[in-house]
């Protein structure tokens, strides 16, 4: 594997002085998020520290996080990438839902006026892209901002660290639901509904519609699931 490519990804961060041990967690998170290290993928010190060219106490320092946080499972026989059952992917979106719901509701309360622009030039951005045909993994980076956008106006920084501790988990789910055609539209759609509530300042009809989009988001991603597994009996 190419681990320098999961490099780029955390330059913007790196004026922040990562440790050693911060920049490891961070190039494992994005191969886990980028498919290149799978769910139930067997983690290797010793492989990974040559890979990585890195020495030992700041890899340990990582996968102990790692470990901390539920990315990589012990399963007796040394550590894993966590692979989520059905019932975990169905609570992870149910909470997903309630605090996204939340940000919404206090998005749509009491974001500015530029904060609302921020939204809703985002979902512009994103239904061009699909026009123009962009692939799976360029849509879920827009879809990314759009979410992040509404958490930031929500201002609420105990909401905020809650979703960030979710969304080291989101990595595990494995495929975006942009690789099914038929969602990206849907998707669009759901973006403009969450944006227009946000713009006019209703924060019932935002909590709903961002409830609404997750709930959608699960029904996807648990056919993703029940298709790769299929195919993994085969």
């Amino acid at each position: 594997m190419n681990w320098a490519q999961f490099e780029p990804e955390i330059q913007d961060i790196q004026s922040q002085k990562l440790t050693s041990a911060a920049r490891i967690r961070l190039i494992i998170l994005n191969a886990i998020g980028a498919g290149a290290l799978v769910a139930g993928t067997r983690v290797i010190e010793t492989e990974l520290g040559k890979a990585l060219q890195v020495s030992r106490t700041p890899l340990r320092e990582a996968l102990t996080a790692l470990r901390a946080e539920q990315v990589l499972d012990d399963d007796g026989d040394g550590l894993r990438v966590r692979r989520l059952a059905w019932r975990d992917v169905s609570n992870l979106y149910e909470l997903r839902g309630t605090l996204e719901g939340m940000a919404a509701r206090l998005a749509a309360d009491t974001a500015n006026t530029s904060e609302k622009a921020i939204i809703s030039n985002l979902c512009h951005e994103e239904a061009m892209m699909i026009d123009n045909g962009a692939d799976a993994q360029t849509l879920a980076a827009q879809n990314r901002r759009f979410h992040q956008a509404i958490l930031h106006s929500a201002n609420n920084p105990f909401l905020t660290e809650a979703l960030h501790k979710l969304s080291r988990l989101t990595i595990l789910l494995g495929n975006t639901v942009y690789s099914m055609p038929e969602r990206r539209s849907l998707i669009s759609q759901e973006h403009f509904d969450i944006e227009r509530a946000i713009i006019s300042g209703d924060g019932v009809q935002a909590e709903q519609m961002m409830r609404f989009h997750l709930e959608k988001a699960l029904e996807a991603r648990l056919k993703i699931m029940t298709e790769t597994r299929e195919q993994e009996l085969d």
